[in-house]
């Protein structure tokens, strides 16, 4: 029997889009795993806009010391820190990390043959999840959270993305619904921003 992830590691060292070799390599790491896995983070901002360089690919989902263990058997290298390293044949290098074990929203499949599929952090989640660390002094920014805005703004809900932000008002981040509207109308949508964010 094929070794788990084998050939999904295989189609991702061939491939010369950055961004579909990522989702090969989660492939490849829902299969090594065994259970479902969700990309987020800056690698999925790059898959829904295009237009953003992360760092590294972020995983959420259950990963056991033994699935990692299992990864490293599997050719990935442990990087010293709370990354995993993932080596291409032509020199290029992915880091992978594992910050969460569950998902916070919901995830929508992306096919990358007849028979292989990601779980992905759907838009809507996205656009939330950035929203709300534009306000709590990490990493993303406002101007991060205005570009993914604009690039998805035509096919998200933004009906159901004021629904979450309202029914969470326990966040621990702080004025997400202001900074909804500001976002909005920085991106020249003043007319959704009065209509759901004010």
């Amino acid at each position: 029997m094929a070794e788990p992830g084998r050939a999904e590691l295989i189609h991702a060292d061939g491939e010369a889009d950055s961004m579909v070799r990522r989702l090969w390599l989660v492939a490849a790491i829902d299969e090594i795993v065994r259970r479902p896995v969700f990309l987020v983070g800056g690698a999925a901002v790059d898959l829904h806009t295009g237009s953003y360089r992360p760092t590294d690919i972020d995983i959420v989902g259950v990963v056991t010391a033994a699935d990692r263990a299992a990864l490293v058997d599997a050719g990935f290298t442990e990087s010293g820190g709370r990354h995993l390293r993932w080596d291409y044949t032509g020199g290029d290098f992915d880091l992978v990390e594992f910050p969460e074990s569950t998902l916070d929203g919901t995830f929508e499949r992306i096919a990358l043959s007849d028979t292989v599929a990601v779980s992905v952090i759907a838009a809507e989640s996205l656009v939330i999840d950035r929203i709300n660390q534009a306000t709590d002094g990490s990493q993303v920014t406002f101007e991060d959270a205005q570009r993914l805005i604009v690039a998805v703004a035509d096919r998200v809900d933004w009906a159901a993305i004021e629904h979450d932000l309202r029914a969470r008002p326990d966040a621990p981040y702080l004025g997400s619904v202001a900074v909804a509207h500001a976002l909005l109308v920085a991106s020249g949508m003043s007319e959704i921003a009065e209509a759901r964010f004010s």
